[in-house]
């Protein structure tokens, strides 16, 4: 405040309040009167930087009006007026804010736990660009992924089904000749396969497809009527007859765990049950 500014509304000087002397004993007993505290008057007219034209200063007169006005706005408030943040007008940018309230420098600042930078690039873009902080972030991208793993394990579970319940169906459709069809569409299959082919109809399941299987089985049919199709004839080939042939498949068919690896197109051991089989198919006519 300038001297312009605060003016006492009484010249004369307080007394001690803390000295008996100064009121002439006891306050119970003394005809004195108590001189009262002077008060601070405030005049805005004389305050420098335009506030002497502020209009909310206009209507405090004393000193201790405008500080018991700023005590009450703080209180209402919460927090110190430097603590606040200011809300941007339409149009502006909220970067101050976004700052303020934690958000790294630039995106390359979020530490998302043991998520690789590479992996996690676009989306620390975006969450710089929505403002978020450390936090945040790292919050809503373990959701995410933990979203994501659920969704993955929910179609894995359904495909399983899936499978499991075409192979029933197909082998009740099929019935006695399941096995028989079924190396048909094998050796049909494998007949013009290049191992691109296999390795895709391997890593997508649709090996196991019962609409494919039947396809190729039909396939392996007509081709087989026609001679064209690997074991369609009765001729011996290397010191290997139908008899011994048919032999073999139906021991292996017997034992459960090759059984397992050659109709199991997941099996680690499919690919060379399958070779085993259609060459012994091969014998037969």
């Amino acid at each position: 405040m300038t001297e312009a500014s605060m003016t006492t509304s009484e010249a004369a000087p307080s007394p001690d309040a803390g000295s008996s002397e100064a009121i002439g004993g006891s306050l119970l007993s003394s005809d004195q009167p108590i001189q009262q505290q002077p008060t601070l008057s405030f005049d805005p007219t004389g305050l420098p930087d335009g506030l002497n034209e502020e209009p909310s200063l206009q209507t405090f007169d004393s000193v201790d009006k405008l500080a018991k006005s700023y005590v009450n706005l703080v209180k209402k408030m919460g927090v110190p007026a430097e603590q606040l943040l200011r809300l941007p007008q339409s149009g502006e940018s909220y970067d101050d804010v976004y700052n303020a309230l934690g958000r790294p420098e630039d995106h390359d600042g979020y530490q998302l736990g043991d998520h690789s930078p590479e992996d996690t690039a676009n989306y620390r873009e975006i969450a710089h660009q929505l403002g978020l902080n450390n936090d945040q972030a790292s919050a809503l991208y373990d959701i995410y992924q933990q979203d994501m793993q659920y969704r993955m394990n929910e179609e894995d579970a359904e495909f399983e089904q899936f499978e499991v319940e075409n192979l029933q169906e197909l082998q009740q459709e099929w019935g006695d000749k399941f096995n028989h069809n079924l190396e048909m569409a094998r050796r049909a299959f494998m007949n013009f396969a290049t191992p691109e082919a296999v390795k895709v109809l391997e890593e997508t399941g649709m090996g196991n497809h019962p609409e494919l299987l039947k396809v190729f089985a039909r396939i392996g049919e007509v081709l087989a009527e026609d001679s064209v199709l690997p074991g369609s004839n009765n001729a011996v080939l290397g010191g290997m007859n139908a008899a011994s042939a048919q032999e073999q498949i139906n021991d292996l068919l017997a034992d459960s765990e090759f059984r397992i690896a050659y109709q199991d197109g997941y099996h680690p051991g499919h690919k060379e049950a399958v070779e085993k089989m259609t060459k012994l198919y091969s014998y037969l006519g």
